[in-house]
């Protein structure tokens, strides 16, 4: 009981606070709209008054600064929201990219607490050299250097005491905030913001559980193992916990020190395309990539081998969503408005009120300022805003994971031509681009896709012979009835006759592709050698195509 009254007024306390820092800044009306008007009946000392030099910044300025004055949370918030140029005009975005996250470093006695609790042991038991002065300190956690015992440089990653417990109450109070406006505001009805807060949530959980952070670690050095070309670090599970990550220490110069590199004569063209070729296959092959890459959380180790570090941020990009991705390319690139209206549809919220002619106008429109340009000359991060521009303009609210992904584009291509002004990522997508679209039309992957589609086409191939043999016996007991308006009925029964024999020939290839599955499932073989998977398959896809040459012959399709 004294628990929840505990909370009770911690919640309270801290929505008066938001609602204080609010006024503050001049966005009170807000609180109005919301119907939270009841916060800001205070004592005006307790509001205090709005300094003059503040009201004279524009909103999307005083809005930067009432993020950074809330804290973590709403900095994480503001930062999330710097990637969504599908909801906020780019004088939001430019302020929230601005957004500041330095706080002062927690005191060492601190640090020491919160790692002992966590694993358990002294700190001298655990590593053999712990430097209490911090390499950086953000509003959720700061990083040290150490090294373990058996000689390894290792970074400590620890969670500021109590962070998690005031995100999880900023949570709720954001929680509250959505539904009062999806409630009350116009904004609401085109946008909801309780689905976009409970994103949110999920993407802050991952922050602070920096397991997840170590897990996110692992599968991205999996996918790139075996390339000589770029180093993640290796996490050092035995010591990692909820709130302390401890990962190998790597030391290199940073991407943004263009004059360290020429000094150490690093071939600045060949990072740029290793650099380029790393962040596209992680984003259009992998499904999985480094969310934040910006020049501080890459390094150039000697032999230009790249070190990636940092992936408390990272995107999932789903099979759908990855060739949603490349079906709006493609129909950029072929001027077809067509099919990047589908694929937009497909893709993203689009809300009823929408106009698709006037959104079909509009890309139609952003197809012909490209439309002159070589592929190769084309300035993604200018394309990408235009398409962002254009979601904004008409209300798309496109999934988190694909405007994550445009964002490190963007984020991407412009490292890329600071270290080399001559090099676009178009050139180094075009090649993954063919592999991409080779692998989607091989036959590996659609034997997969009939797999998996296995139970319902099972279900459709077993019924349809009875179905055939009940309208076969209707038609000779002469049960069959048959409503026909034209004259021609003699020609009727050749006609079903004809259909009668084509639908017998689609129920055979169904159970061609259906034995190849369960032939590749079983591994069975003819004679050990020849494959009665891909035997049936093909056969399948010859009657196949023969069947689709005589519909379209027949002029009935």
């Amino acid at each position: 009981m004294f628990v929840g009254l505990r909370r009770r007024y911690r919640m309270v306390k801290r929505y008066r606070e938001i609602a204080r820092i609010l006024t503050r800044h001049g966005f009170d009306y807000l609180l109005h709209q919301l119907g939270l008007a009841d916060l800001i009946a205070l004592p005006r000392r307790t509001i205090g008054r709005r300094p003059r030099e503040v009201m004279k910044r524009s909103s999307p300025e005083r809005l930067r600064l009432v993020l950074e004055e809330l804290g973590a949370t709403f900095i994480k918030l503001g930062q999330l929201l710097s990637t969504r140029a599908d909801l906020l005009s780019a004088e939001y975005i430019e302020q929230l990219e601005r957004l500041q996250d330095d706080v002062p470093p927690i005191p060492a006695a601190e640090v020491r607490r919160v790692v002992e609790r966590e694993l358990g042991q002294p700190l001298e038991a655990l590593y053999a050299r712990f430097d209490p002065e911090p390499l950086a300190a953000a509003s959720i956690a700061q990083v040290h250097r150490a090294a373990m015992h058996d000689g390894t440089d290792v970074v400590v990653k620890v969670q500021r005491p109590g962070v998690k417990e005031q995100i999880h109450l900023d949570l709720l109070i954001m929680l509250d905030f959505a539904r009062l406006a999806d409630r009350h505001t116009p904004w609401g009805r085109m946008y909801n913001f309780t689905n976009m807060a409970e994103e949110f949530r999920e993407a802050i959980a991952e922050e602070t559980d920096f397991r997840a952070e170590a897990r996110h670690a692992d599968a991205i050095r999996r996918n790139l193992e075996g390339d000589p070309r770029v180093l993640v670090p290796r996490v050092q599970w035995s010591h990692t916990s909820e709130r302390v990550l401890t990962l190998e220490y790597v030391e290199g110069i940073k991407l943004s020190n263009l004059e360290a590199l020429e000094a150490a004569g690093m071939d600045r063209k060949r990072l740029a395309r290793v650099l380029a070729d790393v962040l596209l296959k992680q984003m259009l092959v992998d499904g999985i990539f480094h969310a934040d890459p910006h020049p501080g959380n890459i390094s150039v180790l000697p032999g230009e081998r790249l070190a990636l570090i940092d992936f408390g941020i990272i995107g999932r990009l789903s099979p759908e969503n990855r060739d949603n991705l490349g079906q709006i390319m493609l129909g950029m690139i072929r001027r077809n408005a067509d099919m990047v209206v589908r694929s937009v549809l497909r893709s993203g919220a689009v809300p009823d009120t929408v106009d698709l002619n006037l959104l079909r106008r509009d890309i139609e429109r952003l197809q012909q300022k490209y439309y002159d340009v070589p592929v190769n000359q084309i300035n993604v991060s200018e394309s990408m805003q235009d398409f962002l521009v254009l979601a904004y303009r008409h209300r798309v609210r496109l999934p988190n994971e694909l405007t994550m992904l445009i964002k490190s584009i963007i984020t991407a291509d412009g490292l890329v031509r600071q270290l080399d002004p001559e090099i676009s990522v178009v050139d180094v997508a075009r090649p993954l681009g063919k592999r991409l679209l080779a692998e989607r039309y091989s036959i590996k992957r659609l034997r997969r896709l009939w797999g998996e589609s296995l139970p319902e086409y099972a279900q459709i191939a077993s019924r349809v012979p009875f179905q055939l043999h009940d309208v076969l016996e209707q038609l000779a007991r002469g049960e069959l009835r048959i409503k026909q308006d034209n004259p021609g009925l003699d020609r009727l029964g050749g006609r079903i006759s004809a259909l009668a024999n084509r639908l017998v020939l689609a129920a055979l290839v169904g159970i061609l592709f259906l034995s190849s599955a369960l032939f590749a499932y079983m591994d069975y073989r003819f004679a050990d050698s020849v494959s009665a998977a891909d035997l049936t398959f093909f056969s399948g896809l010859v009657l196949g195509a023969w069947l689709l040459y005589k519909v379209l012959r027949s002029g009935c399709l």
